[in-house]
């Protein structure tokens, strides 16, 4: 049953350590006009650079795979993968990532853009058995803003009228968005009340924490893949302006109940 909270229990949840070392892409614009890198491992985003290449702000940027009954499947652990660059010399890249069960296709070009701190991935999820319907997809970004996994504080709220998901700590801020609005958002604690514990027991999202103060923690939204015909574009965007984020803070979205059980990543 869902339930509706506010903070997202299990702080500050499990220690933190970062991902792979074992990188096969690293990225950023061409103009020098944006302050954004990234590097890729495991067929998904790891670490994103802001606003100086030695200033690490996520752990890892990937999706989830479920079917509300039966299959849990995380990207990074459950694909093959193949990597291309878009172009010689172009430090961008296409990604195809493929189920090891047969069961799904993701194809994502993955750029800088030029001219804004931003981090964008075009999405393309194919249904390899079954239909679209069958299959919920989750973006899931678990934030080590300034190098630092504990500390970071995770809302959702709203820009413009656009659900989004937001990290700070210090005096950076990330925000995080879809081309198709997020139909669910949860910020929870890593290894209690993420997005990762909750698709993984229940095969889809049910917790819709609004808060995660403080902590070692990890955003969720939910994407309709079939109202989008599987294409979307997810972006990351950056900034210094610590009192943006406070505003942001202030005008949370509201949802769709959520539960949490204590579960181990």
């Amino acid at each position: 049953m869902d339930m509706d909270n506010d903070i997202a229990p299990g702080h500050p949840g499990i220690p933190p350590r970062w991902t792979s070392s074992a990188k096969s892409g690293v990225g950023t614009a061409t103009t020098g006009l944006s302050h954004v890198w990234f590097t890729i491992s495991h067929g998904i985003v790891n670490e994103v650079y802001y606003p100086r290449i030695d200033q690490a702000n996520t752990r890892d940027f990937g999706l989830l795979v479920a079917d509300g009954a039966q299959l849990f499947s995380e990207e990074k652990r459950d694909t093959t993968c193949e990597i291309r660059p878009l172009a010689q010399g172009v430090p961008g890249y296409r990604l195809t990532n493929t189920c090891t069960q047969g069961r799904y296709r993701i194809e994502k070009v993955i750029v800088t853009e030029p001219l804004r701190d931003v981090l964008l991935q075009r999405v393309r999820f194919e249904a390899l058995q079954g239909r679209l319907l069958d299959y919920q997809v989750y973006t899931l970004l678990a934030s080590h803003i300034g190098n630092a996994g504990y500390g970071n504080s995770g809302w959702s709220g709203e820009y413009k009228g656009l659900p989004m998901l937001f990290a700070q700590r210090g005096d950076t801020t990330l925000a995080l968005a879809c081309s198709l609005p997020f139909t669910r958002m949860s910020c929870g604690y890593v290894g209690v009340s993420d997005g990762w514990q909750d698709v993984r027991v229940h095969k889809r999202m049910l917790w819709t924490y609004r808060h995660a103060p403080d902590g070692n923690i990890a955003l969720t939204g939910a994407i309709d893949v079939a109202q989008c015909a599987g294409t979307f574009v997810l972006a990351v965007a950056f900034g210094r302006n610590a009192d943006l984020g406070r505003r942001l803070r202030a005008r949370p979205t509201r949802q769709q109940p959520g539960v949490c059980q204590r579960r181990g990543r």
